[in-house]
């Protein structure tokens, strides 16, 4: 049987099924009508519309009309195909709440089809329905004045994925056409790649802010004498909220298992999980769609990760790569290996005396030689807040790219590629609440589908022969092997506690906690703060780093250390900033918003004490 242009309607499928008295008939019927489904154009086979927890490659693509939904898809398995026939049969035509209301287990038992499918392709199915759902609840959860906004045809992505909408009526079944740029609905083919627009998500309930240090067991636990520990390390890494550490143990107690691979049961419901936390992640940060993001181990990772794909494959001899004086190690060694390697140089922008960048020097520095800006959002020593988009336009305007450290910078506010024109975004997720071990890299689609896998191996390939093989689509070209599961899961709560907190909150709290720490600091005789002192004016975050002549760091760090205050002693991973100013390392404290002004007050009277002995 070749593919039809037309789907096959659920009537006909129950009647034929009726008439087969064997599982082997139906199965062969099964298989026949997958060979019936029509084709589904290429531009669809993507793994926005992939259906996740399904042994097979399963495609399954929404368009969403006037209060109904029609559905194409298939599969690169002829009796999965048959199942998404079924499938397409059962949902195509009707609306959101038929959909949910539709009793597909009556349907499965009238048709037989449980009697002999293996446990695998049953749970395939399963997971096919549930996107189906999923899709139908979010079109019922999507504001109208949305779906509004929506001109012809477009994707739109919200809790459950992408759907192509259009605001005409769709034929029930229509010819495939010729040219490639229809769907068998006859909906235009977009030729490039879907911008997303988001629904909003559920409205999570705020958290006080004088109400959070309950929820970060860790904040209680005390010292030999009972007094609780004052934990001020918070440039290096922040503390868990229980809604984090739960949600990590759950995972491993209810439903561990791999993802992206298996077809049970379990790998789908984690494979979903995790594919959630990478959802809500593009919306923090207003991406055009998931694809954007990239799980990585950490924000070292992830700039290794473009030093090695994009750097090797577009860095020439003599080419320019333009650092500042404030970046972390991980922001100077990844390209210094890349220029040993290619050849290229690197220049820098220099940290003026009042801690901040000289951007009178960006005429010179930018050139048609330059090709790469890698800066950091955040100082990690200082605390000074960089003018990145400034920073970027002139990067941009002699054609160069821009990655964006955004390490110090996720944790306190909202991260913005596109309000950075950045190329790259890279962070951390244990510095915000989240687990180690997992990072994002975020980029621009074009440049990300350009760029090269960096490593081999599982899950980055769509195929493998003895000759070759080739690339998955995004993102999972960039995430070989098994991926830092229960961490990616857990950034889902750890996001949605810091949205819970809100922005202003957070930059509000520290901006009190830094001024009281600056203003007792200042106190002491000689000791000198590090970064800019204007903190109310958003020119600087919660990190206080100081050094007091004739009084090592390391004294000072053991001092506190003693009296149950963890703050940071050393070079800071910034030997290049400290060498500017003369320096071997620095004491640096910084805050969250957990922190207290009496923390902040123990934390003075502390080092002072220390500075006297």
């Amino acid at each position: 049987m070749t593919p039809s242009t037309q789907r096959v309607e659920l009537e006909e499928i129950r009647e034929e099924i009726a008439d087969l008295d064997t599982p082997q008939d139906r199965l062969a019927y099964l298989i026949e009508l997958g060979q019936a489904l029509p084709d589904l154009p290429e531009r669809y086979q993507i793994e926005d519309f992939r259906v996740l927890g399904c042994q097979s490659m399963v495609w399954v693509v929404p368009n969403l009309g006037e209060n109904r939904i029609d559905f194409i898809g298939s599969s690169d398995a002829p009796m999965v195909r048959g199942l998404v026939a079924i499938l397409i049969a059962a949902y195509s035509g009707k609306s959101p709440s038929e959909i949910l209301a539709f009793p597909i287990e009556d349907l499965f038992d009238e048709l037989h089809l449980k009697a002999f499918l293996t446990p695998m392709r049953s749970n395939g199915l399963h997971s096919m329905v549930q996107r189906i759902q999923a899709i139908a609840r979010g079109a019922l959860e999507a504001p109208n004045a949305q779906k509004n906004q929506v001109a012809n045809t477009v994707a739109t992505k919200g809790t459950i994925g992408p759907v192509v909408q259009n605001s005409a009526p769709l034929e029930k079944a229509c010819p495939l056409d010729p040219s490639g740029l229809n769907t068998p609905c006859g909906v235009p083919i977009a030729t490039t790649p879907p911008k997303v627009l988001w629904a909003d998500w559920a409205k999570l309930p705020a958290i006080p802010i004088e109400e959070c240090r309950k929820d970060f067991p860790v904040l209680a636990a005390t010292l030999p004498c009972g007094k609780p520990w004052v934990y001020l390390d918070n440039a290096a890494s922040s503390q868990r909220p229980n809604s984090v550490l739960d949600s990590m143990d759950r995972v491993y107690k209810n439903h561990y298992a791999n993802v992206h691979r298996s077809g049970h049961q379990l790998a789908a419901e984690t494979t979903q999980a995790m594919e959630n936390a990478r959802r809500i992640l593009a919306q923090w940060m207003q991406l055009e769609s998931t694809d954007q993001v990239v799980f990585t181990p950490g924000t070292t990772a992830g700039i290794n990760l473009v030093a090695r794909s994009w750097g090797e494959a577009n860095l020439r001899p003599g080419d320019e790569i333009v650092l500042t004086e404030m970046e972390h190690h991980s922001n100077i060694v990844p390209w210094q290996q890349l220029a040993q390697r290619t050849g290229a140089v690197i220049r820098w922008i220099e940290v003026l005396d009042d801690y901040t960048l000289d951007l009178t020097s960006l005429d010179r520095i930018f050139n048609p030689r330059t090709k790469l800006l890698s800066v950091t959002a955040v100082s990690n020593v200082l605390g000074t807040i960089n003018p990145v988009r400034v920073l970027a336009d002139a990067a941009h305007r002699v054609g160069a790219k821009v990655l964006v450290d955004a390490a110090q910078s996720a944790p306190h506010g909202k991260v913005t590629p596109a309000e950075w024109d950045a190329d790259w975004v890279v962070f951390s997720g244990h510095k915000m609440l989240g687990p180690t071990g997992i990072g994002v890299l975020a980029g621009k689609r074009d440049i990300l589908e350009a760029m090269p896998p960096f490593l081999g191996g599982g899950n980055m390939i769509k195929s493998v022969t003895k000759s070759g093989f080739e690339q998955a689509d995004l993102p999972h070209r960039f995430e070989a092997g098994t991926a830092a599961i229960v961490e990616a899961i857990a950034m889902k709560p750890a996001l949605e506690y810091l949205m819970r907190i809100g922005t202003e909150q957070i930059l509000a709290q520290e901006r009190r906690l830094t001024i009281r720490a600056i203003e007792g600091l200042n106190t002491i005789k000689n000791l000198k703060i590090l970064g800019p002192s204007d903190v109310a004016a958003g020119k600087k975050t919660g990190i206080v780093s100081f050094v007091l002549p004739g009084v090592h760091a390391d004294q000072i760090g053991q001092y506190l250390n003693a009296s149950g205050i963890a703050i940071r002693v050393g070079h800071h991973c910034a030997m290049p900033l400290h060498q500017r100013f003369g320096l071997g390392v620095s004491a640096r404290a910084s805050f969250y918003f957990y922190n207290t002004e009496s923390e902040v007050d123990a934390f003075v009277t502390a080092v002072e004490r220390a500075c006297q002995l």
